[in-house]
């Protein structure tokens, strides 16, 4: 999909971000199975195009993306080789655009949810071994007041 609007395929070079919302599923720079436990049917993911490529433009998200508790979501990514390829059986990524969110809603993706725990297992040693690009910040440490 890369940046082009409009376009449905994704390339090699894709890479989708996982907005982790327990503190417990980012820790120490490891990625945990419950980062990608989800009671909906899918699990949703954010096209990394090239505003989210830069630390400025992935801090923003972050911050956007805050939770109703104030705290910032820790953010890991999985390739679309990841995804397609590394586990079994394969999860690939669609593109479901989001219109609820108007400024990342173009970007959003999904893919079936895992299916056991070892699918869970697997998805995030993936995602460790591309690193965590965010860590989870309780709202204490950035002050972020809870939404109402």
């Amino acid at each position: 999909m890369g940046d082009q609007a409009g376009v449905v395929s994704f390339t090699t070079d894709d890479r989708f971000l996982r907005r982790v919302s327990k503190a417990g599923s980012i820790k120490r720079g490891a990625v945990g199975a419950g980062a990608f436990q989800d009671k909906h049917p899918t699990l949703s993911f954010t096209l990394q195009d090239a505003v989210l490529k830069d630390p400025a433009g992935l801090d923003r998200y972050q911050r956007d993306k805050a939770l109703p508790s104030g705290d910032l979501p820790g953010i890991c990514a999985l390739t679309f080789h990841d995804l397609t390829e590394s586990v079994k059986p394969p999860l690939p990524p669609r593109h479901e655009p989001d219109r609820a969110d108007t400024k990342y809603g173009h970007l959003h993706c999904c893919t079936d949810r895992p299916i056991d725990d070892d699918h869970r297992d697997n998805l995030a040693k993936l995602a460790t071994r591309n690193g965590v690009l965010c860590q989870f910040i309780p709202n204490r440490k950035v002050g972020v007041e809870p939404r109402t």
